[in-house]
């Protein structure tokens, strides 16, 4: 039993002592902060201050740029965490010991580019802070500048637990106006903070594969890059960055199109860039004349064509070109059907009916037909306002019939929303359709449709079909100056009212109708409740208020799932988000960065 313990506690000892001497040998990089500084010229100053824990083993850390595309790397500059100014070797000995290298900093020229170089020193809590320009950085393009650039990428056995990128301007900011951005290769974030591109992540580094990927668009004026390359920045940077990753082109860019912005500068010389930026004006001056020119005749073209078609029209409908109706018609359009009635205004001039008055013509329809009825109520202010009893809703509505669908569909709500009393009052519309705005998606959707009553254009339309709903329009309007005052029955006004109000116009009517007719109110006092309350128009303002409730609703999910196509669509456009853990193709820079 002693010698079993003993040797448990040998075994236990040497996986001890061996990970300790692991651990003495391995290197940790605990933070990554990288500071870019990019000036007029599009030239940046870089600083990377790396706070790492060094084993014993390697003898140098490392930053390869490769890939550069005629960028240009160089002057190098290390410190640490004791201030001790690195020398610079002219010549990077790769050869050299750990103490040979030790306060000693270089570039090393390799063929796919350069590498960084600087002494690892003593083991233990380091912090290296390394310099270096990125000449060439920004590019010029045809449309935007810009650069896609793999600022960290990690090497085998020192992959940084956190890193941060902060690319700033020399003189100014950025702005989401002028600057749009993206990022590749990394879980974590990208954004615009105070005039700042900051990029961080949110997960350590776990991969060769993995790194800091900064794709960045700019408005032309934004910089005065030195650096200039043929092509949009759509084809040079953005469709090669995008291949693999979870942003998504829009429809125009998968086609190959883009937007120019910005006048552009070509040279740093600033007499060239005025002299440049004239040829430009007076070029488009000149292209803009002979555009003018054919494009002002097209358009007299077109638009005296589409003035004589409407002409045309109006005389063939209305029997003059200005589309006004100058005769009276007493009859009742189309048999009372108020939706061919609303199919003809919709045709003639959309603006000529609205919804409101569409459906306060329904609910007085229903009065006449038995399926509401208005009794007088007087609210807590003293006021005669009105309230509508609800009876039980018909059968079966013939579908064929779009009016009777229309009336069956708001009768049923009236119905619902008048609850156990079948009382309804006027708000209760609204109000049934905000407490279950979710049920309430489809009839809304029916309802809709069946207000917007298309199928008609002006060109079906008959001439006999506009006089009867222009014609009895006018008559409405004008029936005062009739002498005939003997052709007033009640039968006849109370479809009269009807139409009134579909036309808009019913106040107007029943105060004239008043004046010559004043038993009109004692004859019909259904009626003139119905228009002295104005409950109808009331009622068909609730209604579209709870429409307009149910059709902008959103459940949490459905907000949620919106806000996030529309974090996405902003993110895609380059408006900072999340980054992409895919894609970043067409970079420049990389190749790895640790110890060895």
């Amino acid at each position: 039993m002693r010698r079993m313990l003993t040797y448990h506690l040998r075994v236990v000892a040497a996986m001890a002592v061996t990970l300790l001497a692991t651990t003495s040998w391995a290197h940790e990089v605990k933070d990554v902060d990288i500071r870019v500084v990019i000036n007029d010229l599009g030239h940046a100053r870089v600083v990377e201050v790396r706070q790492c824990y060094m084993g014993s083993q390697g003898t140098e850390g490392f930053i390869k740029q490769y890939n550069l595309h005629g960028m240009r790397v160089g002057e190098i500059a290390v410190t640490d965490e004791t201030g001790v100014q690195y020398e610079v070797d002219k010549h990077w000995n790769l050869e050299r010991s750990r103490k040979e290298k030790t306060n000693h900093c270089g570039i090393n020229k390799v063929s796919e580019g350069v590498e960084l170089c600087w002494g690892i020193g003593e083991s233990g809590p380091r912090t290296y802070n390394i310099h270096y320009t990125l000449g060439g950085l920004v590019n010029s393009l045809d449309d935007y500048d810009g650069f896609n650039f793999r600022f960290y990428e990690p090497a085998s056995g020192a992959y940084a637990k956190h890193a941060r990128v902060t690319i700033e301007r020399e003189k100014g900011e950025f702005t989401p106006e002028d600057t749009r951005i993206w990022a590749f290769r990394y879980h974590g974030n990208i954004n615009l903070v105070d005039g700042k591109i900051v990029a961080e992540t949110e997960q350590p580094f776990s991969a060769e594969s993995e790194g800091i990927v900064i794709m960045a668009q700019f408005n032309k004026g934004l910089f005065h890059p030195v650096a200039t390359r043929k092509g949009t920045f759509l084809e040079k940077f953005k469709k090669p960055a995008f291949k693999g990753s979870d942003y998504t082109l829009t429809d125009e860019e998968n086609k190959g199109k883009t937007s120019f912005k910005g006048g552009g500068f070509g040279s740093s010389d600033d007499t060239s860039i005025w002299q440049d930026i004239w040829l430009m004006i007076s070029g488009l001056l000149q292209i803009g004349l002979w555009l003018f020119i054919p494009c002002y005749f097209i358009y007299e073209i077109f638009h005296t064509g589409s003035a004589v078609k409407t002409a045309h029209q109006n005389q063939r409908l209305f029997g003059n070109k200005q589309g006004e109706m100058r005769e009276w018609s007493r009859d009742i359009p189309f048999n009372g059907d108020l939706y061919k009635t609303s199919q003809v205004l919709h045709a003639v001039k959309s603006s000529d009916v609205k919804n409101k008055d569409q459906i306060a013509a329904v609910v007085m329809r229903m009065t006449h037909m038995g399926l509401i009825s208005l009794r007088p109520h007087v609210n807590k202010n003293g006021e005669n306002v009105g309230e509508f009893l609800v009876t039980p809703p018909m059968g079966q509505t013939n579908i064929n019939d779009p009016q009777a669908r229309l009336i069956g569909l708001i009768h049923q709500q009236m119905w619902n929303a008048a609850g156990q009393d079948h009382v309804l009052q006027p708000k209760e519309m609204q109000n049934y359709m905000k407490q279950y705005p979710v049920e309430h998606r489809g009839v809304v959707r029916r309802i809709t449709e069946l207000l917007s009553a298309t199928g008609r254009s002006r060109s079906n339309l008959k001439p006999d079909e506009v006089k009867q709903v222009y014609g009895l329009k006018k008559f409405l309007q004008e029936f005062t100056l009739l002498e005939e005052r003997h052709v007033l029955e009640v039968g006849l006004w109370k479809e009269y009212m009807v139409f009134a109000t579909l036309y808009g116009i019913a106040k107007q009517v029943f105060a004239d109708l008043k004046k010559i007719w004043p038993d009109y109110t004692t004859l019909a006092p259904q009626e003139a409740l119905l228009m002295d309350t104005d409950v109808a128009t009331t009622v068909a303002t609730y209604t579209l208020s709870g429409m307009s409730y149910v059709r902008s609703y959103e459940t949490p999910e459905e907000r949620e799932a919106r806000l996030e196509r529309e974090r996405e669509a902003r993110r895609s456009s380059g408006g900072g988000g999340s980054s992409s853990y895919g894609g970043g193709g067409g970079s420049s820079g990389g190749g790895g960065s640790g110890f060895r």
